[in-house]
């Protein structure tokens, strides 16, 4: 069993855009709309992330499934798997309220609180 918690959609995202060659304009659009979404999501903070973006992103690789099902749109047969994967982890990640790609807190470099006489 895969562990959800450890997928990168951001990096799946950027190979699907520069390797995918989806066939339809309409997929395209998909595509970068989804990798806004998710590139605006992973830049805030943890505490401020709304996990509703999981599933919209989710909606928009969604749309490019059924496009490719319906062979309204081709795909590089490579990038099929990797595209329906990654829906799949956004919708589990959702209901299992997993937070992905989490920031690092920023540690400041002098952690020692005392002041330098």
């Amino acid at each position: 069993m895969r562990n959800i918690a450890n997928i990168k959609p951001s990096s799946v995202l950027a190979s699907l855009i520069q390797s995918a060659k989806l066939s339809n304009a309409v997929s395209r659009t998909a595509l970068r709309n989804a990798n806004v979404q998710w590139t605006a999501h992973i830049a805030k903070p943890s505490c401020n992330r709304d996990q509703q973006t999981l599933i919209d992103v989710a909606d928009q690789l969604r749309l490019i499934i059924v496009q490719v099902s319906q062979r309204r749109c081709r795909i590089n047969p490579m990038y099929w798997p990797l595209l329906v994967q990654l829906e799949a982890d956004l919708r589990a990640a959702h209901v299992a309220n997993i937070n992905l790609e989490p920031l690092l807190d920023v540690v400041a470099a002098n952690t020692d609180h005392s002041e330098v006489a």
